[in-house]
This record gives structure tokens, C-alpha cells and sequence, in this order.
């Protein structure tokens, strides 16, 4: 089977054309009806990403992308007043490792050692365990062997880490806190549970300074909403959790970072038990704490240090545009606010009050600007200079959309408005439409839409001349704690008729039919896009359906029933679907395995063979029974590949995939009314 690269991979990786010879030209054309796109802006020449800027190292570390894998670079870190902008091609391969066949999942400084500390596996297969990086020859040095870390973290004199491992395949899993001296090569583990009320899963490890003791985020009864922090005393001769906060109160965004302590008794934390993240503050002395911010929307929150002054920095991050305030934590009063017209990312922070940060809309590409906040008479000021940026002609070339940020309503009513809820979205068209309305086709996003960034993918599309939906439909996080629950235990419901609400939204506002609009989407997305095509009216006793005209899912779980016997995400299904000990036959009617039957619309699957997550059996076995059914039906493999497919190794012929895959729904459904259908393709 054919090796082929999925898209999805390139999340948050920008690049653009380079000097590549004029032989090579051919091999970077797809074409779709008579339109040639040139990839070679969007895929070589310059494909630098996945930044990471660590003041603490004084290291940049990215990812150079080659026809022969993916690389990691590095080179010291510029940064200051002046310094101006980076030149990637001034830094060198760390090692020969193609992480292109690897997850890499990030790494910290090692002070003691002078290395870094890596997160991440060995075949994309998500057993994740922590590893040395030489930062002198890049060898990598196994530290632990075991089949999952949930998280770690330092303690500050940085002589141990604190990791929790995950053992066994399926629920109830064993976790247990181990600490690990990398000098001494001591491994010992300190507390573990089986199924225990209060359950360590996806936390920071958080050392108190001293080393006495530590925070760690538990849920209850391994629910993502139940969450709580717990304080371990190692100093105990047998180490117990105590519960910091009251039970009963509903928290999904909760947690605790190591940067987070004021002194040995004080922390902050964050949790969005009021329905937004908010900023807290515990004292361990008298078991208290305090809310330090009182946000009513989206935010993130950043603690900084100007001039030995301790403040606060709340980002709003909004879905056109980001807010950045300074807060005294004392008052709660805000000292002064930017707005900036771009979404936000932090690549490098000293701790202080200098920044690395991307910026990226929906409209343009990734910006990377080196950042300071200051005072001055009391009020905040911020200072930016341009760190890296692409070429203007270059990022003309991969611009092919016109973005219009809009809302369409859905089929209830918003209980804040009284009114039919209304969802936001950013609909992108092409620049260069096609002028036969035949050839016309849109795709919405199936999940995890709606957000101000740039995607190559869909710019690909537009420069093919088709238009893309991007919404937030219910269950989409961004619009606080309420909108993200919509959709909680009603998986593939109400989300997938946000869908067809968009689609009939798409047929006024672009004059198109059903048949030339489709739906697409990876992982809960992939499931979505099935569901979407299989959908039962009487879901939810709506009566709703909608004829979509194809679908292209990547990496989707086709049975949420087997899918939970399989993942390594039990607990999102649980909090999603419902439990199948005592749902299955509602989450089996929820499964579009169940439904292919109602499969009238051509989709294509694609899945990578070595993913954890959500195994490729779910992708093999929608295939295998629509091929029974005689169902229309295209599967392409990944071979070696995780969750996200990566390398660049044949991605033209992917998106020939795909186009090819598109130019066969047109044909089927319009080949009389096309030229280019009656030519061989």
C-alpha cells in the first residue's frame, strides 16, 4: 500500500517557496478540472515551524520539513532590543531523528545537566515516556519505560522529576506518581491507585520550592469535569492526597504550574468553575483560596515580573481578536489593556516580561514578534518587534481566501437571548471563483472549527477554487464552560445538526445545492463527518437530516463502543457519549458503524496505522462494511503514521488524492453539465 501524508499533520507549520530546481517543478502540481495549483509555496523552499524559543536553555528550537523527513534544528536564542529577526537556515540539525516516524510532545531545560528533558515516543504509537537530549551531539537517552506518561514536571533544585505513568491497556488503568533522580539513576514510585474515587490522570506535577510536598490535579471517578487539586506531603512515611478544594463544584479547566508559587505556602491555579478560566489563589498554611480574577469570557492567564513588581497578564482570546491586560493581583484593577487583531501563541517567555509570540488570523499566516511589557507611570506598555516573518510575495502566493467572519442561526433558542442561537464561523471563498457554477463545491468544518487561524488546507481549497465553512458548532471550547457542555453525552447529536443548519446557510449564501457541499473533519471531526453522512432523523426526535454531497474524514472512530474498549482516552467518552457499561445500545445508535446502511454520499477515509488514540480498526471497519453494502466509499492507509500523519514524503499525491476524490463527486453529480468529466483524468 501506497505511503501517503495527510495535511492534518502540517498543523501549525507554515511554509513557503523556496529555490528548487526547475526539474522538480512537476512534482509539486495537483490539479483539480482544469485548475494547476502550485504547492511548492505552501510545502518547500522554507519550511521552517513548530518554534519554540527557551530563554532558559538561550536555544531556538523548530522543525525543518525535507522531501526526506522532519528534523529538528537548533541554534542559540537572539533575542533583545535590536536583535532583529532569525534566520533559519543558520541552524543545524540537532540529530538525523525523522520525527516524521516519532511524536515529539516537547521538552524543558535541564539546568543541572545542560540538556533537555523530551516527552514523547518512538513509532507514533503514543507510549509516551520521557527521554535526555544532548544539547552538544543530540543523542537521545531513554529515562523511563512505560507505557504512558500523563505529565511531569521539575522540582526547583531540578535534581528530580515527578511523572505520572499509566500502566494497562484499559479501564480501570493503574496510575502511580514516580520520581525519578536522573544523576543518581534512582526510579522509585511514591503513591499509585486502580480505580480509585479521586484518579491521577493529565496533570502537572507541581514540587512545592522546598520539596516537601506537591500539587497534582485528580478527577473524580476519572470524570474530565469532576476535577480537584490535592496536596501530597512527601515527607509522610506513607504519602496520602488530601482534597484542597470543595467537592461537588464542576471543573474542567483546573490546574497548577510549577512558575505558579508566590512562596513555599502560596500558589496560583486556574479553574473555570464559573464557567470561565479564572486566576486563584491557594494558601497551604490555612487550606483558603481566593479568586484574583473574575473574567466572563475566554482567557489565559500569564504571571509577570516587571521590575520585581508581581502583576498579572489576561489574555481575552477572542474569536477575531486577542485582548491583553495587565492586572494588579492585589486589587483585581486592570492597569491597562492591547488589543490585537490576531490570535496569540507564546513561543518564549522569560519569566518576566519579554515574549516570544506568533500571531496568525484566519487571513495571514503565521508572524512571530518579539515582545515586551513595561510601565510607565504606572501603566503598561507594550513594545513589539518583528522576530519572523515570510516573505511578502511568498504569503501573497498562499493567501487564496477571502475571509469573512460570520454567524448563521441553528435550530434552538439561545436562553442568554431569547432568540434562535446564532454560531459563529469564518467562512472562506476563493479569491479566483470558478465562472462554471457546475464545478462549485464547499466543505465544512465537521469539529473543531470557528478558530482565527491560518490553514493551508483550506487556502489549497480556495486556490482550487472551492469555499470553506469553519464553525464553532455546540461542544466547541471558546466560548466558555455552558456552550462546551452542549454537547456533553449527546455525541454525534445536536453538533452534527449544526451542521446541516450550516449547509443550508451555504446553499443561500453561495447559491449552492446539496450536492456540492460536504462536510470534513479528523479525529472527533473524522467521527463527526461519518455521522454526518449516516445520520438517523429521529436522533434526539428532531426530525433532522441533511443529503450532503460527500465527506472526507481523517483519523474518525466509526464505533464509540469499540472505540472505548481500544483508546487511550476512555474517559472523554465517558464524558462525551455516556458510559457503554450501561449505554451501549444508545452509543451503538450513536455509531455511524451502526447506520452505514444510510450511507448515500461518496467519503473518504484516511487513518495512519500506529494510532493509539483512535485505532485504524475504526477507519477498517466503516470501510469493510460500506464495500459490503456497496457503498461509495475511498480508504487510504498510513503506513507507520499516528494520529497525525507526518512527513512530506509523498503529500502531492495526497492532495491528488483528495482532488481526485472531489473531481469524482462533480462528475457523479454534475458530469453533464462539466467539461473537464467527459476527459480521461
Amino acid at each position: 500500500m501506497w505511503k501517503r501524508l495527510s495535511l492534518i499533520a502540517l498543523s501549525g507549520l507554515i511554509l513557503w517557496a523556496g529555490a528548487l530546481s526547475a526539474q522538480d517543478d512537476a512534482r509539486y502540481t495537483v490539479s483539480l478540472l482544469g485548475r494547476t495549483i502550485n504547492l511548492e509555496p505552501y510545502f518547500q523552499g522554507f519550511p521552517y515551524g513548530g518554534w519554540d524559543a527557551d530563554f532558559d536553555a538561550g536555544r531556538l528550537f523548530y522543525f525543518n520539513t525535507t522531501p526526506e523527513g522532519n528534523f529538528l534544528m537548533v541554534q542559540p536564542l537572539t533575542v533583545g532590543r535590536g536583535s532583529g529577526m532569525v534566520n533559519p537556515e543558520a541552524g543545524h540539525r540537532l540529530h538525523d531523528i525523522d520525527w516524521s516516524t516519532r511524536n515529539y510532545w516537547g521538552t524543558r531545560y535541564d539546568s543541572l545537566s545542560g540538556d533537555m528533558i523530551l516527552l514523547g515516543d518512538e513509532k507514533n504509537d503514543e507510549v509516551i515516556n520521557l527521554y535526555r537530549m544532548s544539547l552538544e551531539d543530540g543523542s537521545l537517552e531513554r529515562l523511563t519505560w512505560v507505557p504512558y506518561i500523563y505529565g511531569w514536571g521539575f522540582s526547583k533544585d531540578k535534581k528530580t522529576i515527578g511523572y505520572i505513568a499509566r500502566y494497562g491497556t484499559t479501564e480501570p488503568y493503574r496510575n502511580c506518581l514516580t520520581l525519578l533522580e536522573p544523576a543518581a539513576g534512582l526510579n522509585r514510585e511514591v503513591l499509585c491507585e486502580t480505580g480509585a474515587e479521586y484518579r491521577m490522570v493529565w496533570t502537572s506535577v507541581n514540587f512545592q520550592p522546598d520539596g516537601s510536598g506537591m500539587v497534582l490535579k485528580l478527577n473524580r471517578d476519572g470524570h474530565r469535569k469532576k476535577g480537584n487539586l490535592a496536596y501530597l506531603d512527601l515527607t509522610a512515611a506513607e504519602p496520602r492526597l488530601e482534597m484542597l478544594l470543595p467537592d461537588g463544584v464542576e471543573r474542567y479547566a483546573l490546574g497548577s504550574y510549577e512558575k505558579g508559587w508566590v512562596d513555599n505556602e502560596r500558589f496560583y491555579y486556574v479553574s473555570d468553575e464559573t464557567g470561565y478560566s479564572n486566576l486563584y489563589l491557594f494558601d497551604l498554611s490555612s487550606r483558603t483560596s481566593r479568586p484574583v480574577t473574575t473574567v466572563e469570557e475566554q482567557a489565559w492567564h500569564t504571571l509577570l515580573d516587571i521590575d520585581g513588581q508581581k502583576l498579572i497578564l489576561q489574555t481575552l482570546d477572542r474569536p477575531h481578536e486577542n485582548v491583553m491586560r495587565v492586572i494588579d493581583p492585589e486589587s483585581g484593577s486592570v492597569l491597562g489593556e492591547q488589543t490585537f487583531d490576531a490570535n496569540i501563541g507564546i513561543i518564549g517567555f522569560d519569566d518576566k516580561n519579554h515574549f516570544v509570540v506568533s500571531m496568525a488570523t484566519a487571513a495571514s499566516p503565521f508572524r512571530a514578534e518579539e515582545m515586551w511589557i513595561t510601565l510607565e507611570n504606572g501603566q503598561p506598555v507594550w513594545t513589539l518587534e518583528p522576530k519572523i516573518r515570510l516573505p511578502e510575495a511568498m504569503a501573497r502566493a498562499i493567501e487564496q481566501c477571502n475571509v469573512e467572519r460570520i454567524t448563521y442561526p441553528t435550530f434552538d433558542v439561545d436562553p442568554k437571548t431569547g432568540a434562535k442561537r446564532r454560531l459563529h464561523s469564518y467562512l472562506m471563498t476563493p479569491k479566483s471563483p470558478r465562472s462554471n457554477a457546475a464545478e462549485r463545491l464547499a466543505v465544512i468544518t465537521s469539529f473543531y472549527g470557528g478558530g482565527n487561524y491560518f490553514s493551508t488546507r483550506q487556502n489549497i481549497y480556495c486556490e482550487a477554487g472551492i469555499s470553506w465553512l469553519s464553525p464553532s458548532v455546540r461542544g466547541s471550547s471558546g466560548f466558555g464552560k455552558e456552550f462546551m457542555a452542549l454537547n456533553d453525552r449527546d455525541l454525534g447529536g445536536d453538533e452534527i445538526i449544526d451542521l446541516f443548519y450550516g449547509a443550508r446557510f451555504l446553499e443561500d449564501k453561495l447559491d449552492l445545492e446539496p450536492k456540492q457541499i460536504g462536510v470534513a473533519g479528523g479525529s472527533h471531526g473524522g467521527f463527526a463527518t461519518m455521522r454526518a453522512l449516516t445520520f438517523p432523523p429521529e436522533t434526539n426526535h428532531r426530525n433532522e437530516s441533511y443529503p450532503f454531497g460527500f465527506g472526507m474524514s481523517h483519523a474518525g472512530f466509526s464505533s464509540i463502543v469499540t472505540f472505548y474498549d481500544a483508546t487511550n482516552i476512555p474517559d472523554w467518552i465517558i464524558l462525551e457519549a455516556g458510559d457503554p457499561k450501561t449505554e451501549r445500545d444508545k452509543l451503538l445508535d450513536r455509531s455511524p458503524l451502526s447506520h452505514v446502511d444510510l450511507l448515500g454520499a461518496p467519503i473518504l477515509l484516511t487513518h495512519g496505522s500506529n494510532d493509539n488514540r483512535v485505532g485504524v480498526s475504526e477507519s477498517r471497519q466503516f470501510n469493510e462494511k460500506a464495500v459490503e453494502l456497496g457503498k461509495p466509499i475511498t480508504y487510504v492507509e498510513f503506513e507507520g503514521q499516528g494520529h497525525g500523519i507526518k512527513g512530506l514524503e509523498n503529500l502531492m499525491e495526497y492532495y491528488q488524492v483528495q482532488f481526485d476524490f472531489l473531481r469524482g463527486v462533480i462528475c457523479g453529480a454534475q458530469g453533464e453539465k462539466v467539461e473537464g468529466c467527459r476527459l480521461v483524468p
